[in-house]
């Protein structure tokens, strides 16, 4: 049994690491090399809200690989796209209440929290999933960042930061996770 298991793990990850993509293109339809205005008329084919502040397009409420994001902040340089990041957040808080129970006021915490550790995780492993489908394993920096490269200097960063605090009203918890795409140009110029 175990032999099987270890048989079919390694077809998985053989058939991988053959589909993979070798280089990393674009995102949303827009590719890595369209000029700010190309990328804008792509954009608003399907989202009537987008924004030009120069040197950056802005986008509220974007979804991506079937997760739906804040924002999206696409940034060029000398007309050529240099970064484009994903964020995803959201916060929860449980009040300080005197006339609830300390009990009542820690489960309620412990709801919050569990609600907002499990849509970022669900969220980060089906980003994750689907990225690795794509291309390939990625590489682990040492703070927890999966990081796909290309052979062209391309990279893609998934990132999930979770939090936790206590102030004098109350309990807040909160997640951000961010898809960033960086190009060569990201790595080339100074920023």
């Amino acid at each position: 049994m175990r032999y099987r298991l270890l048989l079919f793990l390694s077809m998985l990850f053989i058939s991988t690491y053959i589909n993979a993509q070798s280089e990393i293109t674009g995102f949303l339809g827009i590719k890595l090399e369209d000029k700010p205005y190309v990328a804008i008329d792509k954009l608003k084919k399907r989202y009537p809200n987008v924004e030009w502040k120069h040197p950056c397009i802005h986008l509220k409420n974007v979804t991506f690989i079937d997760t739906k994001f804040n924002d999206l902040v696409i940034t060029y340089k000398n007309e050529k796209l240099v970064e484009a990041t994903f964020t995803l957040f959201d916060d929860a808080s449980v009040v300080d209440n005197p006339f609830k129970d300390r009990t009542t006021i820690l489960n309620e915490a412990k709801s919050k929290q569990n609600q907002i550790t499990n849509k970022f995780t669900q969220a980060f492993n089906g980003l994750g999933n689907t990225l690795c489908s794509k291309y390939g394993n990625p590489t682990v920096s040492s703070d927890g960042n999966a990081i796909w490269r290309d052979t062209n200097s391309n990279s893609i960063t998934l990132n999930v930061t979770l939090n936790n605090s206590q102030d004098e009203i109350g309990i807040n918890f909160s997640g951000t996770l961010t898809v960033t795409y960086r190009t060569a140009t990201t790595n080339d110029d100074e920023f």
